[in-house]
């Protein structure tokens, strides 16, 4: 087992605050977004190599030179780890299948367009299903809501327009924004999203970009005098409704998909509730921090809220258009087990599980795996007098699991936001004196018998 040394992406939409407050780490002067974990081309883990017969560490390698061949990493490791810091929205977005991912990624590739032009859809011809834990409060949207709750929304919008002005100047006021609601009313009631979508970001766009900031304008206080404008739609909608168009219209105040999540269910999760999300299904989060697991992909269509390349037509065939209810991942549990929870996303790619300590846990799982602590200091037990004999790259001995002349394992300490990479797990042990939390990332298609996983 090995410690992991793990990049920190920083985007705009992260948080200057969150990690300090969760892992203690020092104060960061530009948002922190992601942390990761895993062997990502584009952001790969280095681990901490024990030298062979010597205290303390030796040299340091990467996830996928550990793994032997980082051209093929995503194969032979198929999810990607990560704590997750939203100070602001991300984009709208939506993921392909797998037999979708594959069929275009080789259309792209025959079409020569490089692999990080903007404005390509596949980078790689994986699938990118996605579970997220909350840490925090946490809020997204997430796949198509009832179209009686949309219906109720855009309705209490048009009303709270139909309310501006006087006399008949009322008719002039924001015009785009009054079509764009009534076309979009119209696609709703038929009950077609699909058609909803493509009016917004496509055939439409530039007029639904103006409706959108239009009605940034009703609803930032500092746009001007009108205050009925504002008082209008508090009296509209519902303080959720509301509260989450306040916050994506200050983060994009003249983008479409403004429109595109009054039409998402809206889901608030409490730490340790999660939701998971498959192909097809649009979603956006919106603040927060949370673990997520993915699948080690970087295949995004996006629906709005970004200034990146919108595939309008690609992202209408990934997305499912039917009304989806909000996706809680289901959670196992038992007696026997109290301190463990197994959250039971279907996909083959990856298995996630808490931990809450104190006390002791055997984990159980075949594979590798990575285990993250997020809370506490945790111990981490190599199997007693198991010694891995493989090499590292360079010829550097790994010493997996290396014991003492008397006997006693190898053992590693882990303290909030550091991770240990396991290229076996089943064995190992977490310990912890006082109170601890940790996760445990892992294949559900890992087993003694897949050779691929084996450095």
């Amino acid at each position: 087992m090995f410690k992991m040394i793990n990049p920190v992406r920083d985007y705009a939409w992260g948080s200057t605050t969150a990690f300090r407050e969760l892992f203690g780490w020092a104060a960061s002067a530009t948002p922190q977004a992601e942390l990761w974990m895993g062997a990502h081309p584009s952001g790969p883990s280095l681990l901490e190599l024990p030298s062979a017969g010597a205290q303390g560490p030796g040299e340091i390698t990467s996830l996928p030179e550990y793994l032997h061949d980082s051209a093929q990493a995503s194969e032979s490791f198929p999810f990607l780890l990560k704590v997750l810091a939203a100070e602001q929205p991300l984009s709208i977005q939506s993921h392909p299948t797998a037999e979708r991912a594959r069929l275009g990624f080789a259309a792209e590739e025959t079409a020569g367009i490089a692999r990080d032009a903007a404005h390509r859809s596949y980078r790689d011809p994986h699938a990118k299903p996605e579970l997220i834990v909350a840490l925090t409060e946490f809020s997204a949207l997430c796949g198509f809501r009832p179209y009686a709750e949309a219906v109720t929304i855009l309705e209490a919008l048009r009303t709270s327009l139909a309310g501006l002005g006087h006399g008949g100047a009322e008719q002039q006021d924001h015009p785009q924004l009054r079509t764009v609601l009534g076309r979009l009313h119209s696609c709703v009631v038929a009950q077609d999203y699909a058609a909803a979508l493509e009016q917004l970001l496509g055939s439409h766009r530039d007029e639904s970009a103006i409706a959108a900031g239009q009605l940034h304008g009703m609803l930032d206080p500092a746009s001007g005098p009108r205050r009925e404008d504002d008082a209008g739609i508090s009296a509209s909608l519902d303080p959720g409704t509301r509260g989450m168009l306040d916050q994506v219209s200050a983060a994009f105040p003249r983008d479409p998909g403004i429109f595109v999540t009054l039409l998402l269910n809206r889901v608030q999760l409490a730490p340790g509730e999660s939701i998971y999300l498959p192909a097809g299904n649009l979603h956006a989060y919106l603040h927060g921090v949370g673990v997520e697991l993915m699948g080690n992909s970087d295949n995004v269509l996006r629906g709005g809220l970004t200034g990146k390349h919108l595939d309008v037509e690609e992202l209408l065939s990934v997305t499912e258009f039917g009304v989806l209810p909000v996706p809680h991942c289901p959670v196992q549990r038992s007696d026997a087990a109290p301190h463990r929870t197994r959250y039971q996303a279907p996909f083959e790619e990856f298995a996630l599980e808490c931990f809450e300590l104190p006390g002791e846990v055997m984990l159980e799982r075949p594979g590798p795996g990575i285990v993250l602590c997020t809370a506490g200091e945790l111990t981490l037990h190599a199997p007693p007098g198991t010694r891995d004999e493989s090499a590292a790259p360079g010829g550097v001995g790994v010493g997996v699991g290396l014991t003492s002349g008397s006997g006693t394992p190898h053992m590693l300490t882990l303290t909030p936001g550091e991770s240990a990479f396991l290229p076996h797990i089943a064995g190992h042990r977490l310990s912890a004196a006082a109170h601890a939390q940790a996760f445990l990332a892992s294949s559900t298609f890992a087993s003694t018998d897949r050779q691929e996983y084996r450095p």
